[in-house]
């Protein structure tokens, strides 16, 4: 086996996805078990995101995070697109049919940024206004913003960890061998939004896949500033201070959704990131 396939498929790689399961399943287990604000805090933290920079900040230095943090900032503005398209087409059209139509937009806006690059202003102004267009635009799909379900099944739950694990593993061997704007591409693939997708689709049919996809794109504004707060001061305070402030950020950002509307049932679903 050549050395650079050896030297990506090391012990460590094993052991970073393992703490990865962990985190997921505790996450998982508190926000079914700790109530209403907790639950949708924990739910709403970025689980697939947050381990993959932790490992990234472990294997790199902190211009590498920088880096890769304003790439993930400028192609996260390509997911406002996927969930609003997914969740206008996916009662119309179908599962399948909604999904890839959604992914066309967000695949070719991640292309072009990968290709192209961006500085920190313009990905502040993609988001801005990406968020804005499709903050109104999908006000008539939020009718359906509560949606009722029962306890999680063991393929709900395997399905989510699968996903977000190989996430995980994208990112560490993305940033391995193609550098942080890679690595900061697959930091932020929607293959969790896609896993849930498939998920409340197969449980609840399509308009309640919808309502989760509608409801997304308030919590993501939250991953947009831990995003950009990663990328401004990863070099002059260090990878480690910067995460820190990142998941303060989304933290924050979503205890204030949660008060704003006043709490979360335990049997709703909110928007997950």
């Amino acid at each position: 086996m050549p050395e650079t396939v050896l030297a990506v498929l090391d012990l460590s790689l094993a052991v970073k996805l393992i703490a990865t399961v962990a985190v997921v399943l505790m996450a998982t287990l508190i926000a079914e078990r700790a109530g209403p604000t907790i639950g949708a805090v924990v739910v709403a933290l970025p689980v697939s995101a947050g381990p993959a920079y932790v490992f990234l900040a472990i294997e790199h230095d902190d211009a590498f995070i920088a880096g890769s943090a304003l790439s993930s900032l400028a192609i996260n503005a390509m997911v406002c697109p996927l969930l609003l398209i997914g969740a206008a087409l996916i009662p119309r059209i179908g599962l399948v049919a909604g999904l890839a139509v959604a992914l066309v937009p967000w695949a070719a806006g991640a292309y072009a940024i990968l290709v192209f690059g961006v500085s920190l202003s313009v990905a502040l102004a993609l988001n801005a206004l990406s968020f804005a267009v499709s903050l109104a635009l999908v006000r008539p799909l939020l009718r359906q913003a509560q949606v009722r379900v029962g306890r999680r099944g063991v393929m709900d739950l395997v399905l989510r960890v699968g996903a977000i694990v190989l996430v995980v593993a994208t990112v560490i061997v993305s940033g391995r061998l193609l550098g942080p704007a890679v690595a900061g591409l697959a930091a932020v693939l929607p293959i969790v939004w896609l896993s849930t997708a498939f998920v409340i689709h197969a449980r609840l049919g399509p308009h309640a896949c919808a309502a989760i996809l509608a409801n997304g794109l308030m919590p993501m504004v939250g991953f947009v500033f831990a995003l950009a707060a990663l990328a401004t001061m990863a070099v002059p305070y260090g990878r480690v201070h910067a995460l820190l402030v990142a998941l303060g950020l989304c933290v924050a950002w979503n205890l204030a959704l949660t008060f704003m509307r006043g709490g979360f049932s335990r049997r709703t679903v909110a928007g997950r990131v």
